[in-house]
């Protein structure tokens, strides 16, 4: 199984995206504990509403890919370039100029991005989420998945974290313009939909995707993802471990010696058909809302003890 022993999932409210990055990296490398892994470095987010959801289309537009514009219930798709669109692509290619000048060759540098389903339950196209007209959605996908893949490319990017949280509600019922128009997909033409974009994303051997879907179905370890984030450890999620699955819990906050000791205390009390020497989950520092510098680098210092606990024990 892929470790990463743990990473962040983050946004700050740097104005500097140079200082973003370096602050990134002293939560992540310039640190003295040994977690058994080199953790994977993020690539900052955008503090402004919807940050990763717009970044994705700017690296979409890469290829031809969709503009999108803001309204008042959020992002619809555009016919053609838009102010919003021009930010976000002026701030990609800065992000692209710098850490090729202050990190070549960096590894594990992660890049957050929104999955397909998410994307299109989230953005309207002609009134109406993007997902509910199928040919336009699968364009998108597919114009999203090389434009993320192109971008990686350019930064040098080997993990890529996907956020698709709306993947369950896209399963069950998911309303569109009024609570009258519904939709609902099977889950294994959503994972096949989930498999196709992670294997755009991660053409070649040298790249890795983690899947934050917001549920734990033993399905999903079929998408290509070398781990699956889970919000809780639950016996699901142990099913998934000893199915072959890595996985990652979202950690919210709490001390360090409180969270090593919960993910021992639930490995010990499952029970394995495989012999497993030591707790096989990563941990994510989840933040809630926009961090200043400092929330952020405690959260990032809570997380990184509690992976070199679980290292250590």
């Amino acid at each position: 199984m892929t470790r990463y022993a743990w990473w962040e999932d983050l946004v700050t409210d740097h104005r500097d995206l140079r200082a973003a990055l370096a602050a990134a990296s002293r939560r992540t490398r310039d640190v003295d504990e040994d977690v058994g892994e080199l953790p994977p470095l993020s690539v900052p987010r955008s503090a402004v509403d919807g940050g990763p959801l717009v970044e994705t289309a700017a690296m979409g537009v890469l290829v031809g890919g969709p503009y999108l514009r803001s309204h008042s219930r959020g992002w619809e798709i555009a016919p053609g370039k838009t102010l919003d669109m021009r930010a976000f692509l002026g701030r990609q290619h800065e992000l692209t100029d710098i850490i090729a000048e202050t990190m070549p060759g960096a590894d594990r540098l992660m890049v957050h991005v929104v999955g397909p389903w998410t994307f299109g339950a989230s953005v309207e196209y002609k009134g109406h989420p993007l997902c509910f007209d199928r040919p336009a959605f699968r364009d998108v996908a597919l114009a999203l998945g090389e434009g993320i893949r192109e971008f990686c490319d350019a930064v040098g990017a080997s993990v890529v974290h996907v956020h698709e949280r709306r993947l369950p509600e896209i399963t069950t019922r998911l309303e569109g313009a009024t609570e009258f128009e519904t939709m609902s997909v099977d889950r294994e033409i959503a994972v096949n939909v989930e498999r196709r974009f992670i294997g755009q994303v991660c053409e070649g051997p040298d790249r890795e995707a983690v899947l934050d879907a917001g549920a734990v179905w033993p399905e999903l370890t079929l998408t290509g993802a070398t781990s699956l984030v889970v919000d809780e450890l639950t016996d699901d999620v142990a099913r998934v471990i000893d199915g072959g699955a890595s996985v990652a819990w979202r950690v919210h906050g709490g001390s360090s010696d409180e969270v090593a000791r919960r993910v021992i205390r639930t490995w010990r009390q499952w029970t394995f058909d495989a012999a497993t020497p030591e707790p096989q989950i990563d941990l994510v520092a989840v933040g809630d809302g926009v961090l200043t510098p400092g929330a952020a680098a405690e959260l990032a210092r809570t997380v990184r003890g509690a992976a070199e606990l679980l290292h250590r024990n």
